[in-house]
Parts: C-alpha cells; sequence; structure tokens
C-alpha cells in the first residue's frame, strides 16, 4: 500500500493491526511496532497513520469513533468471489462505513485467468494517479453497499481498497517473496522496528540465550511454522510437517557459510515455533537450542496478546542467520530482513513432503 502510494503521487494512510474476532487484544497501531520516522526520513515522503488523520477511541473500547465517515472504495477480489474483504473490527474501529464497487479487470496479473486473485500494481496506479486519474467508465460494478446501505462510488480524493496481499509490481505472483522485489527493495528494508520494540526484545533473547553482557553474541533464529500448516496435511501430518531435523540441517549448512563469510563459529541457536506439541520442544532441547519462553516471562499479563508473536518476529530479525519455513510470510520477511540488514545468510526449510 505504502508503495503503491508513492508510484501514485498519493499519501498512505497506515491502518493500525487489526484482531479477528476471537482475539479480544484491541487494533495495534502501526506506529508502535514500526518506527514510522525513520521511514518518513528514508523515502522524503509523509506517511501518515489513521490516527493522524480522525480521533480514534482507545484500543480496548468497543466504542465505534463519534463521527463515521461514509467512502468508496475498491474491491481487488476476482469475479467469481460475490462479496468484498470485509474487515470488520478495522472499520469499527475506524469509524468507516463503506461502499465497494469492484475493480476493471485490466489491474490483474492475467485478466484471462478469471479466477486469479493476483493484481499489478502500476495499472492500479494508472486507476488512482493523484494528478490524472483514469475516469469511470460506467462499467465498473458496485460490489455491495455499506453495512448502513450506502451505495458510493469511489473518489478520487481518497483511494481504499479492501485486500491487498495478492498485488505485485511485475508479473510474477507473490513477487514479494524474492529478494529484489520493488516493494521490499523501496519500501520494507526501510520499515525497521522501534527502539523501544528493540530494547524489549534484546531482554528476552539476552535472557532465552541466558546471556548475562549487554551486547548479544551471534546467534542464527530459526521460524518453524506448523500450527496452521498441520491443516493442509490432510490425515499424514507426520509425513507432511518438516521434522526438526530438517532444520538442524539448513542450520548446519548456515553455521558452514557464516564461517566462511565471516569467520566465526556460531553455536547460539534461537528457535520461534507456533507448536503446541511438547515432544517438539524436548527435542529442540536436546539439540541445546534456546528458545523463548513465554509463559515464564508472562508475556501476556506483561504486553497483551500482541507481543508474543511480535516478539518472536523481532528476534527472528536479530540473527546472523535464519533458517524459515517455505510459504510461510512470516519466514519470507524475516529471511529479508536478516539479510539486508544484517548482511547475514538465510536458508529455507521445504514441507508437505517436499523435502
Amino acid at each position: 500500500m505504502v508503495y503503491l502510494g508513492t508510484v501514485s503521487d498519493r499519501i498512505p494512510i497506515i491502518p493500525p493491526f487489526a484482531p479477528d474476532d476471537h482475539i479480544s487484544a484491541g487494533p495495534l497501531p502501526f506506529g508502535e511496532i514500526f518506527d514510522l520516522d525513520r521511514l518518513r526520513r528514508s523515502l522524503r515522503k509523509p506517511v501518515l497513520e489513521w490516527s493522524d488523520v480522525k480521533s480514534l477511541p482507545p484500543r480496548l473500547s468497543l466504542d465505534a469513533p463519534s463521527s463515521v465517515e461514509q467512502f468508496g472504495c475498491w474491491s481487488t477480489r476476482p469475479p467469481h468471489e460475490k462479496e468484498p474483504f470485509l474487515a470488520h473490527n478495522l472499520l469499527h474501529h475506524l469509524g468507516l462505513d463503506i461502499s465497494y464497487t469492484r475493480l476493471p479487470e485490466y489491474i490483474r496479473q492475467d485478466p484471462s485467468l478469471a479466477a486469479h486473485s493476483h493484481i499489478a500494481l502500476m495499472p492500479l496506479a494508472q486507476k488512482i494517479y493523484s494528478l490524472n486519474p483514469l475516469t469511470h467508465s460506467g462499467d465498473e460494478i458496485l460490489m455491495a453497499p455499506s453495512p448502513h446501505g450506502a451505495k458510493l462510488s469511489p473518489n478520487n480524493h481518497l483511494a481504499c481498497f479492501d485486500f491487498m496481499y495478492y498485488a505485485s509490481v511485475g508479473t510474477q505472483p507473490y513477487e514479494w517473496q524474492s529478494s529484489w522485489s520493488p516493494v521490499w527493495r523501496h519500501i520494507g528494508r526501510y520499515l525497521e522496528f522501534t527502539e523501544p520494540i528493540i530494547d524489549i526484545v534484546k531482554g528476552y533473547v539476552r535472557r532465552a540465550l541466558q546471556v548475562i553482557t549487554y551486547e548479544l553474541p551471534p546467534f542464527i533464529t530459526v521460524h518453524a511454522r506448523r500450527g496452521d500448516f498441520v491443516h493442509q496435511c490432510w490425515d499424514v501430518p507426520s509425513q507432511c510437517l518438516a521434522p526438526l531435523s530438517a532444520y538442524v540441517r539448513k542450520v548446519k549448512e548456515i553455521q558452514g557459510a557464516i564461517f566462511v563469510k565471516f569467520g566465526i563459529k556460531v553455536t547460539e541457536v534461537l528457535i520461534t515455533s507456533d507448536e503446541t506439541d511438547l515432544a517438539f520442544w524436548k527435542e529442540v532441547q536436546a539439540e541445546g537450542w534456546k528458545y523463548i519462553d513465554h509463559v515464564a516471562e508472562r508475556t501476556l499479563d506483561q504486553y497483551g496478546e500482541w507481543y508474543v508473536p511480535i516478539i518472536d518476529i523481532v528476534a527472528q530479525s536479530m540473527g546472523i542467520g535464519f533458517v524459515g519455513s517455505i510459504d510461510s510470510t512470516v519466514s519470507i520477511v524475516s529471511a529479508h530482513r536478516v539479510e539486508d540488514w544484517n548482511q547475514g545468510i538465510t536458508r529455507m526449510v521445504n514441507w508437505g513432503g517436499r523435502e
């Protein structure tokens, strides 16, 4: 979204992270985790949050803002999807009543594939370019009225979209998985974490590695995503999820590559995972690897639900090496961070019986 703003001469307005219905944590401001001042300096462009635009209720409040704005937004959903992507909790928190219009097919990476969810950012930028946007052709279809019954077309002043996960600059789907991705090179690499978050996580890592000095030693981080992947394994998760031994092999590869590149032997390994099986964690301990114990640290009590995964993600970015899980968005972005921020070495572990 920020990249789209830069190429269309628009000011990005970044929403907070909003929870699913089953999470009571409340929205989390983007700028609480990411250093937006640094991003603005790097881009030399303004970047706003919704709290800069209007007064919002407290994070844990169930009330909507006193003023509710009605807008017409675009839906990126493919033709076979009958409804827009509705982020109910987010829109309630922001006090927005949105009507959705389906985007024309030429914004798709491959318009010949009707069920294709992937969209191309350059045609989208052309559609909303601030100085000379493409006028509505008249064949755009109102996809859904707002919850309050409004039927507003998108306007040229504020361009908004329901779902941007499948957006790429070029013709390759999931382009942001690659380190050459323009969105990563021009935006993502400058989205660093705030100093308060870094200080908190360094304390967690220091305790996990049992380090008494202020400076952390070089270490390798691992992200073994398993929790939701298991639902794609049908009846044989043991033959689908990558075993810990697969991560061990990749760690050893990285240790060798680090020695060649930096001339140092790295023995400390910090693993993060959503695995709940105690047998898995016993294997981790047998390898001599360390992990952040959020129960012992009382992370939930001290910081709330958001910070359990956030602390793990920030810790992943601190390694001189990183081993992730293929197809995991968290792993992909953490690998980019380790490579770009730390000049580190990364590997990915396959799953689904592919390794």
